[in-house]
């Protein structure tokens, strides 16, 4: 990413030789503020008007050190200004700069890694579910196509780079998705997220079926296999077609307002302690109660009689307003 430093350094170079030389034309030689100005901005520019002149030599020995020293100065400052300006870079720089203030501002974000096939439909289900995520992405040509999804922040790099992960703010993220097809890549990656995050959720694409378990070991809370994924769904497709097409109608369909969705039950909530029977999430909220992850065990299709637990987490599917009505009574407002 191309720098402003340099030129900064070089405005406040030429700012500085052009003060102290007014300060010793109205001091040593008595010439007033506007006098001594004008003498050296003819000397910088080297117009030389001759109508103020330097009365001493060393007068003359500054005039002579700030037509070379101070023109050499404005002329790096102008033409490399005017040349960042005529090819886009002063904004790109500064939009850069200002990308990523708000990356650091971000908390409980979502880091992705990698932004091609699969990373492309990860980044447009977050953006449909208004989700905030960084992505990481080293290929320029592929981070321009994101772009057209929407305003999407980004971090050019390598995502196996600790420093480009730090970047991203994966300390503070609620969790990492790295979709790139290296299997060793994403190892890597999981690993370093571990140790920077502990409690990132990160789920982790597998493209062989032995990495799968090494992901597993590696700290990846979840390993997707797209190819094991993609046959699965083709055999289904073929052996139960109805129930495929109810799946898909759920999963794609986005014009529908229902919701697969995930509760966390604290000690704050008013359903600890409650069964399932006496909740009244079906009757007042048309929600089914799916599951309840508790600890390290799923409980499927949950019985009327099953208590809630401070830490449970309801698998839930419904309507989304119902939903977010849910949400508020779980949360305990």
């Amino acid at each position: 990413m191309p720098s402003i430093r340099p030129i900064l350094y070089a405005v406040f170079t030429l700012i500085f030789i052009i003060t102290a030389a007014v300060f010793y034309f109205v001091s040593l030689e008595g010439k007033s503020w506007m006098d001594s100005l004008w003498l050296v901005m003819s000397s910088v520019t080297t117009t030389g008007y001759n109508d103020v002149m330097p009365s001493t030599r060393a007068g003359r020995i500054i005039s002579m050190f700030l037509a070379v020293l101070g023109f050499g100065f404005l002329t790096y400052v102008l033409s490399t200004s005017l040349s960042g300006m005529v090819e886009g870079r002063i904004s790109d720089i500064w939009g850069k700069r200002k990308m990523i203030k708000q990356i650091s501002r971000l908390k409980d974000h979502i880091v992705v890694c990698g932004a091609g096939r699969v990373g492309k439909e990860v980044i447009r289900e977050l953006i449909r579910k208004k989700k905030d995520f960084v992505v990481i992405e080293k290929d320029l040509a592929i981070l321009q196509e994101i772009q057209s999804e929407g305003n999407v922040l980004f971090i050019a790099g390598d995502a196996t780079e600790d420093r480009i992960l730090h970047m991203a703010g994966v300390t503070d993220a609620r969790g990492v998705i790295t979709t790139i097809p290296d299997d060793a890549g994403s190892l890597m990656i999981t690993i370093s997220c571990k140790d920077f995050n502990p409690e990132a959720h990160i789920v982790a694409r597998a493209t062989r079926p032995e990495s799968v378990v090494r992901l597993k070991r590696a700290g990846a809370d979840t390993v997707v296999s797209p190819s094991a994924i993609a046959g699965n769904r083709m055999a289904l497709a073929s052996l139960k077609p109805a129930s495929v097409a109810v799946v898909e109608t759920l999963i794609d369909d986005h014009e529908n307002d229902l919701n697969l969705e995930e509760l966390h039950i604290n000690n704050k909530s008013k359903l600890v302690g409650m069964k399932l029977k006496d909740s009244r999430i079906r009757d007042d909220y048309g929600i089914m109660v799916l599951a309840i992850r508790r600890e390290s065990r799923n409980i499927i299709n949950p019985e009327p009689s099953e208590v809630f637990r401070v830490g449970d987490i309801l698998v839930l599917f419904g309507a989304a307003d119902q939903l977010y009505q849910l949400e508020k009574k779980v949360a305990g407002e």
